[in-house]
């Protein structure tokens, strides 16, 4: 997996003409242009999805609000922030990019080889966005010094997000499950040194217990080792009622989500699982 962490100013000063003001200046400077500049403040509205289209030659219809913002000095130390932003993702990518992709490929089951673009806006800014087609991910999220793995797990949920958003199936909830147990529970656990498993939506997480006798059968744990991950997860089930199903350990990540598809009934909808009634792919 390759990322390319950069700052594209044109989508950087869209952010910050019509998210959330980062600064008083900065807002400051919005309320000025529209009321001076009305008709074309609202014209660039629509210039996202052209920036990232072609974020190397997006060239503005119309560049008078982009040059009034670029030249102002609220703008220059804006810039000066986020570049700053991005050089502490790097540095904090370039550090960890061997292990993060090493345990990301053991728990996927392949060598996630995809490239994405990472578009750095101001931190302030609280976004994260994710342009399904062309693989890029605009990110502005405040980076907590003391838990960096924090900020790298959920870079990399997103892009986990992504990728499974190719998967034409209408159990997006399954899907939605596996990807949490996958990156926001397992990947964050590894990477960490202590269990995550108690993160993710509230929504998912009924179903992930329901899925998780299964989920440690893919990661290969052995039938005399659940113990130790129930009680390190703060998850239990009564392992005697599950049959250990060895082919799941060498299955990869998409197989697996289409073994809980094929027997959703019996697994998301029984407490107890007759273990004679599952079926493997």
């Amino acid at each position: 997996m390759n990322l390319d962490i950069i700052v594209n100013k044109y989508l950087l000063m869209w952010h910050l003409l019509y998210q959330s003001s980062v600064s008083d200046d900065i807002h400051k400077e919005k309320q000025k242009l529209w009321k001076n500049h009305k008709k074309e403040y609202s014209l660039i509205h629509k210039e996202k999805s052209e920036i990232l289209k072609d974020l190397d030659n997006y060239i503005p219809n119309d560049d008078l609000i982009y040059n009034l913002l670029e030249n102002s000095p609220f703008y220059k130390k804006i810039k000066i922030e986020t570049n700053r932003y991005r050089l502490n993702i790097l540095e904090i990518w370039d550090k960890n990019r061997k292990k993060y992709t090493k345990e990301l490929n053991n728990i996927l089951k392949f060598d996630l080889k995809n490239e994405y673009t990472i578009c750095v806006v101001h931190p302030n800014l609280d976004v994260i966005e994710t342009e399904f087609t062309t693989n890029i991910i605009t990110i502005g999220k405040k980076i907590i010094t003391r838990d960096k793995d924090n900020f790298l797990t959920y870079l990399i949920y997103k892009i986990m997000k992504n990728e499974m958003n190719k998967l034409k199936t209408d159990e997006r909830d399954i899907v939605d499950a596996v990807v949490e147990l996958a990156i926001t529970n397992e990947l964050y656990t590894r990477v960490s040194k202590e269990s995550k498993y108690k993160i993710g939506k509230k929504e998912l997480r009924d179903l992930k217990e329901k899925i998780y006798p299964y989920w440690l059968m893919y990661l290969g744990i052995e039938l005399e080792d659940f113990d130790k991950y129930m009680i390190r997860d703060n998850i239990f089930f009564d392992k005697n009622k599950y049959k250990y199903q060895k082919i799941l350990r060498t299955i990869d990540i998409y197989s697996f989500i289409a073994f809980l598809i094929k027997n959703r009934r019996i697994i998301i909808k029984t407490k107890l699982v007759p273990v004679e009634n599952i079926e493997m792919l």
